[in-house]
């Protein structure tokens, strides 16, 4: 009984984590060199009703490996979990039951994102998001077919071992996003990138400070066209960035307009997901340098 109520808690704990970070993309920014990524997803753009035409495009690398690869990874692994804890909660439940519970949490997640306009719905997401509570579920039940297996001695030690695993795998995550120490760094999500309030710091980028961290950007702009522009990147190679009416621009000094970006300038690009059509969204474009 106890243990039902624990694992009953720990889910609902971690389904309104999940609200937080897959419906309301509260998700924090990756930076690579001087490009930032958001994994939070587009909010522009038709539905995918269509089984595997996103995960298949992932998987070709269309949208970039890296891109593929974390999204592809992050909505199975994000809901294992669930089915984790859904199965401690009722240990007598088949995997052909299993699928229900996985269905519905995926349909729940990406119609819930329709219904509040904070995303698009996505089939494939709902795919890979019952992949992963059927993953979860699967994984409990090999282990506790393992458990029952060992005497008690062994099964202490087990659990022990992995409740071990388990907090240093957190903790060292926990360490990294703090502080960001390596090539690949987190930092706070979009959202606070376009904070008006920048000179309070909270995610966001302090009044007279560069932008692009002395950095230089992602590249210099060589071409403004209709909601587009087009950066150079030090390698010389070229790639155009689309701009949306909700793209943020901003300079050390505050908020720009489209019209106030000018060739030349170095700027480093915040990025949503590409959308449908391959195209990299800019969430927010920050110029580089400092001004008065």
């Amino acid at each position: 009984m106890i243990k039902r109520i624990i694992s009953g808690f720990i889910l609902i704990a971690y389904c309104a984590f999940l609200v937080k970070i897959m419906i309301f993309k509260d998700v924090p920014l990756i930076r690579i060199g001087s490009l930032m990524v958001n994994f939070g997803g587009s909010q522009t753009g038709p539905p995918n009703l269509v089984p595997f035409r996103t995960i298949l495009a992932y998987l070709l690398g269309e949208k970039g490996l890296m891109i593929g690869a974390i999204n592809l990874i992050g909505n199975i692994i994000l809901l294992l979990p669930v089915g984790l804890f859904f199965a401690m909660l009722y240990s007598n439940t088949t995997w052909k039951k299993m699928l229900i519970p996985a269905a519905a949490a995926g349909f729940a997640i990406e119609g819930m994102q329709v219904v509040l306009q904070v995303g698009i719905f996505d089939i494939d997401d709902v795919i890979l998001n019952g992949l992963g509570v059927m993953v979860g579920y699967w994984g409990f039940t090999i282990l506790e077919k393992r458990l029952r297996s060992m005497s008690s001695k062994n099964v202490k030690l087990t659990s022990g071992l992995s409740l071990a695993v388990v907090f240093l795998f957190v903790a060292c995550v926990a360490a990294i996003y703090r502080k960001g120490q390596l090539p690949v760094s987190f930092e706070p999500g979009v959202r606070d990138v376009q904070s008006d309030q920048l000179g309070q710091r909270k995610g966001g980028i302090a009044e007279d400070k560069d932008p692009c961290g002395g950095t230089g950007g992602l590249g210099k702009i060589v071409h403004i066209g209709n909601h587009a522009i087009t950066i150079e990147k030090s390698d010389g190679l070229k790639e155009v960035i689309k701009l949306l009416a909700q793209t943020k621009i901003r300079n050390s000094a505050g908020a720009l307009s489209e019209e106030d970006l000018k060739i030349g300038n170095r700027a480093t690009i915040v990025t949503f997901e590409s959308d449908r059509d391959g195209n990299k969204i800019a969430a927010a474009v920050l110029v580089c340098g400092t001004q008065n």
